[in-house]
């Protein structure tokens, strides 16, 4: 029986960039006041400043002055996409080529207020008229990858980025993006390889550092990958998602002190992680640490009530802990929240064993036999929980049927020869004692 009921894993955090600028400086044209253009220009240099509500005040004003201005329109959907505020957004854009039906930047705009609507076939769309429009703006080309990739057209979007990039070699929002296709098509090395040329450009770009070690961790390179996650820590050090995945790095590379420190590090960081709770916890049970296991398993599930997982985790910590019955609860409750869940099925008999409750062990083993007359464990078990009966004839049975599912199950061939020694079948007992001893030579005769 596997001691946890999944491995850990490394989370993908994946940073998409679609902050190229595209703002627009106006000029004073006869529709156009030079108030209104000044109002205009002040209001980009606000927005470039950060002071995003003061710059959509200043591009309000430059419309009362000159309604049909479609700089001061395309720029006032921008500032209204940067505060999350993308219908407004849409709706301006829209206007704005209204006015100015060839202005390649308001329809490359367009696609990414689109993008951030989750509307990724209209953003395909956006950005593709923009390209036709303008084919070498590499900010339409990024958008259009980003959209192409939401919408699960992974190819297409690395074609897309590969294009921003000839247009902007330099353009590091694009390569950190291409890398990241790569590295979800597996092309690990391809990726690594990427991220680097961004990280040249752009040494402390974090969310670029973020990602370069998620694909050292997915790659395996798990030593370089902790110290990529370091180096985004000179920069990130408050930041709760680096030490979680520093924490599940140090686990699988078998430095379980200095996981325990990086993930309690991020529990202090935000508490109410139930899975960096429940990582603490392997790593505790791997210590056999179980008193600490089950409190860190206790504080994950008041987060996540219904996880099955960590319940049979949970149960297998109180088992270690010889808490046979508070492990039963465990597993129970994982199969309230999970019925097909065999493995807790099997592990609930095994507790129900250790408590002298045989026949709800038995029925246990019966019920997830009807679901999968094959599993050779269960039978196993099944037979043992006979054998405590002093029931060697349906034992045996029941141990036979686990050899024929798998022959080389040495234990159930030296628990037949038990029971059969019960039932005073010396020369069947004899012949399974040998073929247990031929699986496995650790195994000999009773005395």
């Amino acid at each position: 029986m596997s001691k946890f009921s999944q491995t850990c894993s490394l989370a993908l955090v994946l940073f998409v960039s679609l902050s190229y600028p595209a703002f627009v400086a106006a000029q004073s044209t006869p529709v156009v006041s030079f108030e209104a253009v000044d109002l205009n220009n002040r209001g980009l240099t606000l927005y470039k400043a950060g002071k995003v509500d003061d710059a959509v005040a200043l591009f309000r004003q430059a419309l009362e002055i000159s309604p049909d201005f479609p700089e001061a329109l395309g720029n006032l959907g921008l500032a209204l996409d940067a505060k999350g505020k993308d219908d407004e957004a849409i709706a301006d854009f829209e206007k704005a080529l209204k006015l100015k039906p060839t202005d390649a930047i308001a329809q490359s705009n367009l696609g990414l207020a689109l993008y951030h609507e989750g509307k990724y076939s209209e953003s395909i769309a956006a950005y593709q008229k923009a390209l036709t429009l303008k084919p070498d703006l590499p900010q339409a080309a990024n958008g259009l990858g980003a959209a192409l990739f939401a919408s699960g057209q992974t190819d297409d979007a690395i074609e897309a980025y590969r294009k921003a990039v000839a247009l902007s070699p330099k353009y590091v929002d694009a390569l950190n993006n291409l890398a990241a296709a790569l590295d979800s098509k597996q092309q690990w090395d391809d990726a690594i390889s990427v991220y680097r040329d961004a990280l040249e450009l752009e040494p402390h770009a974090a969310d670029v550092r973020m990602n370069y070690a998620n694909a050292l961790a997915h790659a395996g390179h798990l030593d370089r990958a902790i110290g990529a996650y370091r180096a985004v820590l000179i920069d990130r050090p408050n930041d709760p998602t680096v030490w979680v995945l520093l924490g599940h790095l140090f686990y699988k590379r078998g430095r379980l002190d200095e996981a325990i420190a990086a993930l309690q590090k991020s529990l202090a960081l935000k508490p109410d992680d139930s899975d960096a709770e429940f990582t603490l916890a392997r790593v505790f049970q791997d210590q056999q640490k179980f008193a600490e296991s089950i409190a860190a398993y206790e504080k994950g599930l008041a987060l996540k009530p219904g996880s099955a997982h960590a319940l049979y985790n949970l149960g297998n910590a109180y088992l270690s802990a010889k808490q046979p019955d508070q492990a039963a609860a465990s597993f129970r409750k994982a199969l309230e929240a999970q019925p097909e869940f065999p493995e807790a099925r099997l592990a609930l008999a095994a507790a129900l064993e250790q408590t002298g409750d045989f026949d709800g062990a038995v029925k246990e083993l019966e019920a997830l036999i009807a679901l999968q007359p094959d599993h050779a464990d269960a039978r196993f078990s099944l037979g043992n929980a006979l054998f405590h009966q002093s029931k060697y004839d349906s034992a045996a049975a029941s141990y036979r049927e686990a050899i024929r599912i798998r022959p080389d199950f040495a234990q159930a061939h030296y628990n037949l020869a038990l029971a059969l020694a019960q039932t005073k079948d010396s020369e069947g007992s004899k012949k399974e004692f040998e073929e247990a001893q031929r699986l496995d030579p650790r195994l000999t005769p009773p005395n």
